[in-house]
This record gives C-alpha cells, sequence and structure tokens, in this order.
C-alpha cells in the first residue's frame, strides 16, 4: 500500500477512524460513472444517522440526523471543513440523547457542491 503525503496523513486516519466506527461508503462519480467527483459516507445507529461527503481533502461536510428526518429533513448538527476536522468532529459528538447531544433540528446549509447538483 502506498504511504499517504505528509500532507494528506490526518485526513486519511480520520476516515480509517470513521471505518472503524462502523461507517459505510459509497463514491459519487460523474455522468460517465468512470471520475470519482465525491465520497459519501453514512452510518446509522442509536435512532440517528451520521453522514460525511468529502470533495477533496479540504472541503467536507459532515452531519447528524434524526433518523426519521433523513434524507430530506434538517440536520440535528452540521459541520463544513477539511476532511480531518468535520470528521473528527462529527466521531466526537456525544451520543444521541444524552444531555450534551445535539437535539434541536437547524437549516442546513449548502455550501459543499455535490454531483448532479447543478
Amino acid at each position: 500500500m502506498t504511504q499517504p503525503r505528509g500532507e494528506e496523513s490526518p485526513h486519511i486516519a480520520a476516515v480509517r477512524r470513521s471505518v472503524d466506527a462502523g461507517f459505510q461508503f459509497l463514491h459519487l462519480c460523474d455522468s460517465t460513472d468512470r471520475t470519482v467527483m465525491a465520497i459519501h459516507a453514512q452510518r446509522l445507529h442509536d435512532g440517528v444517522i451520521e453522514t460525511y461527503t468529502i470533495r477533496d481533502m479540504t472541503e467536507a461536510v459532515a452531519a447528524r440526523y434524526r433518523a426519521e428526518d433523513y434524507p430530506n429533513g434538517a440536520p440535528l448538527w452540521q459541520q463544513h471543513g477539511t476532511v480531518e476536522e468535520v470528521v473528527s468532529a462529527l466521531l466526537a459528538l456525544p451520543p444521541h440523547g444524552t444531555p450534551d447531544a445535539p437535539m434541536i433540528t437547524r437549516r442546513a446549509t449548502s455550501s459543499l457542491w455535490l454531483p448532479g447538483g447543478g
């Protein structure tokens, strides 16, 4: 396996932690299905769906939704930033239903471009 370059290491390590935490992945491809435009990851646990989408190592968005609100509802929590920042923040969230966990939905932002999104 090729070792990641120095600047990639923290981002790849964050993705590996998410794999260990049970996230599953989907490649979002262009219209030819030959070029991966983004990577989407999600997991369902404790009544919530946690998700993140990566466009490149400096452009990612993560969110937590109530399972019944996903995918069209408002998230309970959302963050934009580098892969390492958003994945680490998502994995650090308190368990759903605990006193410090996000409980109130918030309006979703759409600052991350997604393939086919126009």
